[in-house]
């Protein structure tokens, strides 16, 4: 609190909202602004947050072009595809404690939505390319033989893609992709999810098939 020494045209000492007011050894009075406290953008959590942010965009941006569709109908309108995938990552898969974050592949969705999933499916090297199989729930599911599989194989280390929507059905119960660009040591992920056939935006929840290291 400050203190008028002189009435109110006077001097003062103290604090008085923004000011601060003092007193030099010639009695001259003294009015500066009271300084703001810098934010501090490096506390721990905030560095954390980045680190996290920064596994998780990195991911999605190689599959954007994907995730505008399979994301669209749970989006909605409060948010773009894009950073609701980013978001549900962050909540859902993050992986390690601090400063050692990692993302957890097998928790990732390319995709969301009431189409029913396949209970049996993989995807494994044979030769060049990756074979995808499932089973065929359509008599008993949320679906129909005729939705579109969208096969996924991504090579998180170069951010390269193979995929293929369209050219196989839930019906066909198997599919092929190339290899994408992959050097030895990287690590290609392999996803699955079905689309509806008139409409690219109402799909299966993505499922993840599992995981190769190039040699």
């Amino acid at each position: 609190m400050g203190k008028l020494n002189m009435g109110i045209l006077g001097g003062f000492t103290g604090t008085v909202g923004t000011v601060i007011g003092s007193g030099n050894r010639k009695g001259d009075d003294l009015i500066r602004v009271k300084s703001k406290k810098p934010r501090n953008s490096n506390s721990k959590g905030q560095a954390n947050q980045r680190t996290k942010f920064g596994l998780v965009t990195a991911f999605m941006q190689a599959i954007n072009f994907i995730l505008k569709f399979s994301f669209k109908q749970v989006a909605g309108d409060a948010m773009t595809p894009y950073n609701y995938a980013c978001q549900y990552a962050l909540k859902n898969a993050i992986a390690g404690e601090a400063p050692d974050f990692e993302l957890d592949y097998s928790k990732v969705l390319i995709s969301e939505g009431p189409l029913s999933r396949e209970a049996v499916a993989s995807a494994q090297k044979l030769e060049n390319k990756i074979s995808f199989s499932w089973d065929d729930i359509s008599e008993n599911g949320l679906c129909e033989p005729n939705d579109k599989a969208v096969m996924v194989v991504y090579n998180v280390d170069k951010a390269e893609i193979s995929y293929s929507d369209g050219a196989v059905t839930r019906g066909s119960k198997t599919g092929t992709l190339s290899l994408p660009y992959a050097e030895t040591g990287d690590n290609l992920l392999f996803y699955l999810y079905f689309r509806s056939e008139n409409d690219p935006t109402i799909v299966s929840t993505s499922q993840y098939l599992g995981s190769l290291t190039v040699s």
